[in-house]
């Protein structure tokens, strides 16, 4: 089975576009000290972009927060299943096991799967680097934050559609979701997985 990660595969885009979002506020209050003091609740840093043509864009990201994969599982954001399959033998007929029941496999292979398994791959890219650049005030996406009970999974294909046209490549958000996996203290072996499943699909 794929590991789960934060990096996808994206066409060669040729056109720009303009981002804007919308960001509800937080009240949420820190009281947790660690030796007496408050912990920084605001951390960011400027991440350089190189870009194929030589020029750099310069982003401000933030890491992401805590419980940000769950808010995304509970928005519809879910990673699929493969299916499973009997196991048959050469003419055709079921394997059993010692007990007699037929021995299943999942199919990962199978091609719906896998498309729905890219998909995947790519809303939770895309969510990252939407989430990450919430801090920097110069990056706005047209299309509009929806309410927990309206379509994140559409909103996550919009802004693909975005970055799309706005000229990012493949190379481009992966850098970008590596260095906030950094700033989260993620484990970057989840991104190295998926480069080379999406990259080597030619996607």
């Amino acid at each position: 089975m794929l590991t789960p990660s934060l990096a996808f595969a994206i066409a060669w885009p040729t056109r720009s576009a303009n981002f804007s979002i919308q960001y509800a506020s937080t009240t949420d209050v820190n009281n947790m000290k660690i030796q007496g003091q408050t912990l920084a609740r605001d951390y960011s840093k400027v991440f350089e972009l190189a870009r194929p043509d030589g020029n750099s864009l310069l982003l401000r990201l933030q890491p992401l927060p805590l419980g940000f994969h769950r808010r995304l599982r509970t928005r519809g954001i879910v990673a699929p299943t493969p299916p499973v399959r009997i196991v048959r033998d050469s003419s055709g007929r079921p394997l059993r096991d010692e007990r007699g029941l037929a021995i299943v496999r999942e199919d990962e292979q199978d091609e719906h799967f896998l498309s729905t398994w890219e998909e995947y791959h790519q809303r939770v890219a895309v969510l990252v680097v939407a989430e990450a650049v919430h801090v920097d005030s110069t990056v706005e996406f047209d299309t509009a934050l929806p309410t927990e009970s309206e379509n994140w999974q559409m909103y996550a294909d919009n802004l693909y559609a975005e970055l799309k046209e706005a000229g990012f490549t493949a190379g481009d958000l992966i850098q970008i979701c590596e260095e906030v996996c950094k700033m989260s203290n993620l484990i970057s072996e989840h991104i190295q997985a998926a480069q080379k499943s999406y990259l080597g699909a030619g996607n």
